[in-house]
């Protein structure tokens, strides 16, 4: 069960460019926020259309300390027997980073370690390849780790851990960004190592006490089964809690542990959001640390400590998500709005899992400003592929042309000219808001993740005047999860005029 919605990595990217022309550009004046009672009215109306619509899960939103909507939605569990409340508790996923992170941050604050420190000086027998990376580059997703190292239900321990990844060669030499889960539980180690306590237990006194965080952890919380998410199966049954699956001995495996897998509350996150605003668990100088726009993530995002980073029209906004095929979590924080958002769901629908930009725009706004869910329903199937050159056979018509100039573009092994297709590729509100760099390397990556892979079926989603405005395509690769590709398309398709990818989501899983 590998954690998948993450940001801007190889099989595991949850990439989100939407750039539509209702968005507001960096150039225009943002709108001026609703009161609290209109922007309650506005997120219940939204939040009820969504939960009609089969969401299912967790939802908190908050706008200079005011709580304006707090409450679950749905079921928690397949026989929709368990209905979801505030308190109910979900798997954050990869949010799990920010508190290894600030856990770290913690340790030097206490002057026991530095993030600058190279890894050799706390962990035995690192091989001479891995020698030179330091705590900061494990931080940053920069230490040329793999993104994974092996099935987060496995219960394999810290120490075998460790001498598996220290055995691997690196993905890449350290310095380049590369999203990595390994990396992250490399740190849980180091968390442990120079703690002298477990990870949970030190995460327990030294952030979440102070936090005032009673319902978060791996296995310390004695939760009431009856307020635990269950995971729904693809035929429709009941898989169980996320804990009997990923945590069945009370503590998970180093393949999750410090990645990924820590359950919490709404309530709780929300109260980790207000101690991150103050200095109850890590001081301005740590602080200034975990947020900085330390690497480029592409797309517009940096990373820095367990954070990406991105600059909107609304301010600075630190963001975090995390799942798998079976749960989802969201986290932002606009921080010069004092605007966060969090959200956890067991819905399988994946439009059920982009609620997050929604609802921070409702808080800043008074509407929905950001491209709306999409509801796919004509399906085509693809043409069947042998060879490379029929791998990625489009059929025809306007919406597929714009898909297929896309594809053409990430199979340019000639970087000139994948640059000189960016203007054909792209919208222009697209490239405005991005960059031609941001685009090109986006190209690259998706080249990466789907290089090797087969176009399978074509899906469309239109709008109320038939008009296709996004096309979704899957593509497989034997022994590899499939991967689905969503392309916003501006202008919607209405006839055979031109048009463009506006945006572009991909993500792991059918």
């Amino acid at each position: 069960m590998i954690d998948f919605e993450r940001r801007h990595t190889l099989w595991t990217l949850a990439l989100v460019l939407w750039a539509s022309t209702s968005l507001v550009s960096a150039s225009q004046a943002p709108p001026s926020p609703p009161s609290d009672a209109e922007a309650r009215v506005a997120l219940g109306r939204f939040m009820a259309d969504r939960a009609a619509g089969g969401f299912s899960g967790v939802v908190i939103v908050a706008r200079g300390g005011t709580v304006l909507l707090e409450r679950g939605y749905g079921f928690l569990d397949a026989t929709k027997t368990v209905p979801a409340a505030a308190d109910s508790v979900f798997t954050v996923g990869s949010i799990t980073k920010q508190f290894t992170a600030a856990a770290i941050l913690t340790l030097e604050m206490q002057g026991r370690l530095s993030t600058a420190d190279p890894i050799t000086k706390y962990l035995p027998g690192v091989p001479d390849d891995k020698r030179a990376i330091t705590i900061h580059q494990l931080l940053t997703h920069t230490a040329g780790f793999a993104p994974v190292s092996g099935d987060d239900l496995e219960p394999i321990g810290r120490d075998a851990f460790l001498r598996l990844i220290m055995s691997r060669p690196l993905a890449h030499p350290p310095g380049a960004y590369e999203y990595s889960n390994v990396g992250y539980s490399v740190l849980a180690a180091i968390v442990e190592l120079v703690s002298g306590r477990d990870y949970e237990s030190f995460l327990a006194d030294q952030l979440f006490a102070p936090a005032h965080m009673s319902d978060t952890g791996y296995s310390r919380p004695k939760w009431a089964r009856n307020r635990l998410a269950h995971g729904i199966n693809d035929d429709g049954t009941d898989r169980g809690t996320f804990g009997e699956v990923a945590i069945p001995n009370g503590t998970p495996g180093w393949h999750l542990l410090g990645n990924g897998g820590i359950l919490s509350t709404v309530g709780d996150m929300y109260r980790w959001h207000q101690a991150l605003s103050g200095e109850s668990v890590l001081d301005a100088s740590a602080k200034a640390k975990m947020f900085r726009k330390w690497v480029d993530e592409g797309g517009g995002t940096s990373y820095g400590y367990g954070w990406s980073i991105e600059d909107t029209p609304f301010g600075r906004l630190v963001m975090h998500n995390g799942g798998n095929p079976f749960f989802f979590s969201d986290f932002l924080r606009y921080v010069d709005r004092d605007v966060v958002v969090y959200f956890s769901t067991n819905s399988r629908d994946r439009a059920m899992r982009r609620l997050a930009r929604p609802l921070a725009q409702i808080a800043l706004t008074g509407r929905v400003i950001d491209a709306p869910a999409l509801t796919f329903t004509a399906v085509v199937s693809a043409a069947p592929s042998s060879g490379p050159a029929a791998r990625w056979n489009v059929p025809e018509g306007p919406a597929f042309a714009a898909s297929a100039r896309l594809l053409d573009a990430v199979a340019e092994p000639d970087a000139a000219k994948r640059r000189q297709r960016v203007p054909d590729v792209f919208a222009p509100a697209l490239v405005e808001r991005r960059g031609i760099d941001a685009l090109v390397e986006l190209l690259g990556r998706l080249k990466g993740d789907i290089g090797s892979a087969r176009l399978s079926r074509i899906e469309e989603s239109r709008d109320g005047s038939s008009a296709i405005t996004a096309v979704r395509l899957h593509f497989t690769t034997p022994g590899r999860p499939a991967v689905a590709l969503t392309l916003m398309l501006d202008p919607p398709v209405r006839s055979e005029g031109a048009t463009r990818v506006a945006g572009i989501a991909l993500e792991l899983g059918d």
